[in-house]
Formats: structure tokens, C-alpha cells, sequence
């Protein structure tokens, strides 16, 4: 995990920029300060090691030529901007609502972990729709409506129980005003049973060739691509398809309006065995 996915975990954003460089010039032999002065735009060549070691405060210009030379995304960029704000505010006040900025969007980035009695979230595939669609401003409780706006629909009864285990189960709870909001944005599956997983990874295959063969090409995407590769070219299409997804997935938690549930899977499987080289032979 690259020090930027770190981001959410510091509190002092001069340890988050030592931490970056100190990286930077592991991987690129070309990274200096220099270099990502004259990236930025900095006069000085010396200004980023001079913020670093708390000689300089970053301004808001600073921090925006800071956040786009380093390829922050929206909500990181947000976060590096309530750090900056947080560690340089000289009134209490101007901290305490920095601070609460950074724990709101921390929130938005946190994995909420699956225990035993939870493990039936996985058990079938529109549970996690129904967790989307009910936590949505426009949703008013109607579980009728509820049902019918998942596709395909589903008994009115298991969206009422789906909705009710998931405040059992702490995944979602009920505000002041009667809205629904999750505990945390995202779900960590790793202590989920391989039997739930393989169940509701079969349904969502199924739910994709459906789309796939019933939903207009605008309504949906999919591509297909036979490869011959290498083994480092394999790994590298995974970096970058990794990179993709974690991308996708801040610009939808950065989203301003929500206006459908989707489905994103990204697979990339062997078609065939291993082959032989003239070496090995």
C-alpha cells in the first residue's frame, strides 16, 4: 500500500509529505524536491523540505498546487486539505471544526468488519443493494417501493426483513429525523465464510450475464479481451486495474447525487496452462 492509500491514517500532514517524498525517491531515481517544486509550481526548489520541517506553512494556493502534483483524488484531496488546515489553525475553534471534517471523511472511508452473526449480509445478493438504496436521501421508508426499485424486484417481506437485520446487525441505523445512514462506507469481507462468498459471487455473475444480454449498451458496460501475456504483464494489468477500481470507488463516495445502484466486477482469469519455453524443454 502506497503511502497516498495511507493518507486517511495521519494526523500530521508534514509526517505524510516526509513519508511521500522519502517514497518517491525510492521508486523514481529522478524524484527530488527539486523535481517536485518545478512539478508543482514552486519558485524555490527548497520550499516543500522547508514545509516539511515546519519552516513554512502551506497556503491554500500551496496546498492546491501540492494536491494536483501529487494526483490526490477529490476526497483525498478534501482530507489533505482539513489536515493542512487542522495542524496550521491557530484558534481552537478553527482546529475542533477541522478535526471534524477529517473524522467525517474518514468515515466515508472506513471498512466496517464482518463478524459471525453478520455473515448472512453475504448470504444473498440484494442485501447489499437494499444497504445502498434505503441509506439514500430520497429513500422514505416505503418497502414496498423498496422492493420494486431493485432489479430484478424482489417480495416486499425480504426487503422489510433484509432492512431489519441490517440494523441488527449494526450495518445501518436509524437517524433523529427517520433516515437511514451505514455505520461505515464500505465492507471488509475477509472473515466471510468461502461458501457465502462463492454463493453470492455465482448470483452476481448471473445477475452480469442477464445485464449484459437484456440491458441497452448504454445501461451498462462490458468488454472482452482474449490476451497472450507474460506472467509481469499479467501483474502489471492487475496494478492497473486495481488502480482503476480505487479510483472508481472515491469518485463514487465523492459522489454529490445518487442516481442508481451498480454492480462493478473486474475479473482476469487464465484461459490455459503454463507454456513451455525452448530453455525448458
Amino acid at each position: 500500500m502506497s503511502t497516498i492509500d495511507k493518507l486517511f491514517d495521519y494526523d500530521d500532514y508534514r509526517l505524510f509529505l516526509k513519508d511521500y517524498f522519502d517514497e518517491q525517491k525510492k521508486l523514481r531515481s529522478i524524484f527530488s524536491h527539486r523535481f517536485f517544486a518545478a512539478k508543482a509550481g514552486f519558485s524555490s526548489s527548497s520550499y516543500c523540505l522547508n514545509v516539511i520541517r515546519g519552516r513554512f506553512n502551506l497556503t491554500e494556493k500551496s496546498i492546491a498546487k501540492m494536491v494536483k502534483a501529487m494526483n490526490l483524488n477529490n476526497i483525498q484531496s478534501k482530507y489533505f486539505f482539513a489536515l493542512v488546515e487542522y495542524n496550521q489553525a491557530k484558534q481552537v475553534e478553527e482546529r475542533e471544526n477541522a478535526w471534524d471534517e477529517i473524522v467525517q471523511i474518514r468515515s466515508k472511508n472506513e471498512f466496517v468488519h464482518i463478524s459471525e452473526d453478520q455473515q448472512d449480509f453475504f448470504s444473498k445478493w440484494y442485501y447489499p443493494v437494499l444497504r445502498e438504496l434505503v441509506c439514500q436521501p430520497a429513500f422514505d421508508g416505503d418497502m414496498m417501493r423498496l422492493a420494486r426499485m431493485v432489479v430484478p424486484a424482489i417480495p416486499t417481506e425480504e426487503a422489510r426483513v433484509a432492512v431489519e437485520n441490517m440494523i441488527r446487525w449494526n450495518l445501518i441505523q436509524k437517524t433523529v429525523d427517520g433516515k437511514f445512514q451505514k455505520t461505515a462506507e464500505m465492507i471488509d469481507a475477509k472473515n466471510v465464510s468461502p461458501m457465502n462468498l462463492r454463493k453470492i459471487r455465482r448470483e452476481y455473475v448471473q445477475q452480469a450475464i442477464g445485464a449484459i444480454e437484456s440491458k441497452k449498451a448504454h445501461e451498462r458496460f462490458a468488454a472482452f479481451t482474449t490476451l497472450a501475456m507474460s506472467e509481469s504483464s499479467y501483474d502489471y494489468a492487475v496494478k492497473i486495474l486495481e488502480e482503476a477500481r480505487q479510483k472508481i470507488m472515491a469518485k463514487a463516495a465523492d459522489d454529490p447525487e445518487v442516481e442508481k445502484i451498480y454492480e462493478m466486477m473486474i475479473v482476469m482469469y487464465p484461459l490455459s496452462e503454463k507454456l513451455k519455453t525452448e530453455d525448458a524443454k
